[in-house]
């Protein structure tokens, strides 16, 4: 299996007041493993050398460019990036008027 989480997340104040969300996307191997309590549960995979590991890391060093050439990678760039300035927002209090809630 593979996660697909954000690495890193940052907003930044442009000139002129402007927020610009910046990400960055990595992908985790896990696999389903027993749980103690006999639950399926998703584990890491540390094997380095591990195919799945080797993908994600692949994957991982490369998200740019596959976000460049793959639109459902792209989209999810995008989203995360979404999410992220909707939680700086949240934590910041800022207060916006009601012409952002309807478009």
């Amino acid at each position: 299996r593979e996660w697909f989480t954000v690495r890193k997340a940052e907003v930044a104040v442009e000139a002129g007041g402007a927020l610009r969300a910046c990400v960055e996307l990595a992908v985790e191997a896990r696999e389903q493993v027993r749980g103690e309590d006999g639950e399926l549960e998703d584990a890491l995979i540390t094997l380095p050398d591990h195919p799945l590991a080797r993908y994600a890391n692949d994957f991982t060093r490369h998200s740019e460019l596959i976000a460049e050439r793959r639109s459902v990678v792209f989209n999810l760039r995008e989203l995360a990036r979404a999410a992220a300035l909707a939680k700086f927002l949240d934590e910041s209090g800022c207060c916006l008027g009601e012409a952002w809630f309807h478009a």
